[in-house]
């Protein structure tokens, strides 16, 4: 019998994107019917991490979930110097070759760094409405975990990476979520067989991790992006998360005091996976509104 990892790549597929001149294999799915909805995956995940919420939302909404260059199924060129800004250019041409000129997108973590980019361009299609999802919306309120910092630096990065076992990835993974939904073991396995697949570059989670830097040295570019787009935004936080819930939150209500924020007070990094049928019903309310 398939297990559900296996399951979500067998209805999806792998398709030829073009990415700054390269064509690159992307994988993704696309389910349901009616507006087209986005959600956009964080790190160290994929995709997969949807698999709570897609049926729900597929419900009212064509949905379109996709790995991230460098993540789950889709191409992880070796060697390969990762930059969001060329996973939004991946964004951006996958919606284009869909055909659609209006789309919402629901972004978490490191898609949210993407969704963000995209809210800063001129683009050829409209953005509904983006719902956000925990992430360092703030640069100087993001508090990565300590094995993310070690990464970062040269020497260390590639050991850690080099050296990630499953029990490790479980181990540092569960930290984040909230004690009153745990990361259950058998799906965080799952996880890391896609953060695994496809023989990857040894260094492929250091090199992902250039985000943090690279996030922080735009933060001007990304940052007012947050007050000053005329695209309705939603935030959905988790507030037990110890790397962007209550600090994100504070901010994000100091510079935007009539934020559509919705607090979780019993979940932390992934709401989207520890509460999914709750942020399904919070991003359907949120669809369903007239801009």
């Amino acid at each position: 019998m398939a297990d559900q990892l296996t399951e979500w790549h067998g209805q999806g597929k792998t398709t030829s994107v073009p990415v700054r001149g390269v064509p690159r294999a992307v994988f993704r799915r696309v389910t349901g019917s009616g507006s087209p909805l986005f959600l956009l995956h964080g790190f160290p995940a994929s995709s997969f991490e949807w698999a709570g919420v897609e049926p729900l939302v597929a419900r009212r909404h064509t949905v379109v979930t996709f790995d991230f260059l460098g993540f789950g199924a889709s191409e992880k060129p070796k060697k390969h110097r990762y930059s969001f800004f060329e996973q939004a250019d991946l964004t951006q041409a996958l919606i284009a070759s869909l055909g659609f000129e209006a789309v919402t997108l629901v972004a978490y973590d490191y898609g949210a760094i993407v969704a963000s980019e995209l809210l800063a361009r001129e683009l050829p299609f409209r953005i509904d409405r983006c719902v956000f999802l925990n992430a360092g919306l703030y640069a100087d309120q993001y508090r990565p975990r300590l094995i993310q910092r070690a990464s970062l630096w040269p020497v260390a990065g590639r050991l850690l990476a080099r050296s990630l076992t499953e029990r490790q990835f479980v181990r540092s993974w569960s930290r984040v979520f909230s004690p009153e939904h745990p990361l259950d073991p058998g799906t965080a396995a799952l996880h890391y067989r896609a953060l695994r697949a496809g023989d990857p570059d040894p260094d492929l989670t250091a090199r992902l991790l250039r985000y943090i830097p690279e996030r922080a040295a735009h933060r001007d570019r990304f940052e007012p992006v947050f007050t000053g787009t005329e695209v309705p935004l939603s935030f959905l936080w988790g507030m037990r998360d110890p790397v962007s819930g209550p600090r994100i939150a504070r901010e994000l209500r100091s510079r935007k005091p009539d934020a559509d924020l919705v607090e979780y007070a019993d979940a932390g990094h992934c709401p989207h996976l520890e509460t999914p049928e709750r942020v399904a019903t919070d991003i359907l309310t949120r669809t369903g509104l007239r801009s």
